[in-house]
Order: C-alpha cells, then sequence, then structure tokens
C-alpha cells in the first residue's frame, strides 16, 4: 500500500473530464466519430514527485530496504488521473492540436480546409474529422505511442446509445433504463405517458 502526503507526494490529482454537452456538441458536428481506448490508461502517466512503495509479496529483491522507488504512477496514487491527462495532452499539442480555453478536453488541428477533433473522457477518445485520412493517421499515431483499443465507429459512449442515418444522429438511453429498473427490480413496473406527479403546480422561484 502506497501512503502518500498532500503537498509532499502529489499536488494535482484530478483530470479533467467532458461535459455531456461538449460531447453532444460533437455528435452535432461530427459525420462520423472513432472511438479509441486507451489500456491501462493511469500506467502512462510520468510522475514528477519521488513516490516509494513497498515490494510485493513474492517478490522480494534483496536490497537495503524493502521499498522501491516508483518512476511511473500506478492505478491507487492520487496523482495517477493527473499524470495521464498531463502525458496525453503534450502528446496531443506535439502532434499540432490546439487545446480548447474552454474546454481543456476538447482539442482542434487545423490541416487545410479540414479541422479533426480530438475529445478526451479519461482513457477514451472520440476523433472525428470530415477527412478520413486524417483520421487514420491521427489513430497511427495514437497507436505509436499507446497501447490502445479501436472500438470503431461510435455506437455507446457514457449510457447513450448511438445510431446513425444518412440523415441524422439518434440518442437514446433504452438499456441504461432497462439496468435502472433491473436493478431497483421495477422492469414489470406499469408504464405511464409521463413519469410525474400530475397536477403539480411549479413556481419559477421555489422559495415563493
Amino acid at each position: 500500500m502506497v501512503f502518500t502526503e498532500p503537498g509532499i507526494d502529489f499536488i494535482d490529482t484530478f483530470a479533467p473530464m467532458s461535459r455531456l454537452n461538449t460531447i453532444k456538441l460533437l455528435l452535432a458536428l461530427a459525420a462520423q466519430s472513432t472511438w479509441l481506448d486507451v489500456k491501462s490508461a493511469f500506467l502512462n502517466g510520468i510522475l514528477n514527485e519521488e513516490i516509494y512503495d513497498e515490494q510485493p509479496d513474492g517478490f522480494e529483491k534483496e536490497i537495503t530496504t524493502n521499498k522501491v522507488y516508483l518512476l511511473k504512477a500506478l492505478y491507487g496514487l492520487k496523482q495517477a488521473p493527473r499524470t495521464w491527462y498531463s502525458r496525453l495532452d503534450s502528446h496531443l499539442l506535439s502532434l499540432g492540436f490546439e487545446r480548447s480555453m474552454n474546454k481543456g478536453t476538447l482539442y482542434v488541428k487545423y490541416v487545410d480546409k479540414h479541422k479533426p477533433i480530438v475529445l478526451v473522457y479519461i482513457d477514451d477518445l472520440l476523433i472525428t474529422s470530415d477527412n478520413e485520412q486524417l483520421v487514420e493517421e491521427f489513430k497511427g499515431n495514437m497507436k505509436d505511442k499507446f497501447e490502445m483499443n479501436e472500438l470503431g465507429l461510435l455506437t455507446y459512449f457514457l449510457s447513450m446509445e448511438i445510431t446513425r442515418s444518412i440523415y441524422d444522429y439518434f440518442l437514446c438511453q433504452k438499456m441504461f433504463t432497462l439496468k435502472l429498473l433491473n436493478k431497483f427490480v421495477m422492469e414489470n413496473c406499469k408504464l405511464v405517458n409521463t413519469p410525474m406527479a400530475l397536477g403539480e403546480k411549479l413556481k419559477k422561484d421555489y422559495r415563493a
């Protein structure tokens, strides 16, 4: 077990996550979105602090101390999410992407008249562009740097099911709703058109 102290062993611990409205905006702009998943993302973070951990049982080596020095982040370290985001951010910037000033998880690259867009949600990346070659080039650059799974066109993300046609996108949460009903043993509940109390008088100011 690793024991760390704020301000000494770590400072920043958070990794920014994309807001749902940003994800929906990207889907609205996208002709198609490709989904990439980084394997063991937090293990890719490089530590800035000196962190020591006890050697795991069965793997001890004969050294003067029973602790080992960590160079890379591990799951369980408070700063692991932040170190992963910092390394990913540096890599995306090195590829020529520009980070949004308002959304730290949104990156845009300007290539002639094309604008590939990358959205980051912890270890998941959504990439979209009107140029398929730029998408493939991005995927190749990412796979050279990180071990990744390519999950293809976006069909399910953050409990949202995404279906597309020639003309539009359709988002729904049918699977999420069914899981929620099953969790509370209400899959056979009586259906109503509007799941809301009837006759309620709503006020703009709840204090009124």
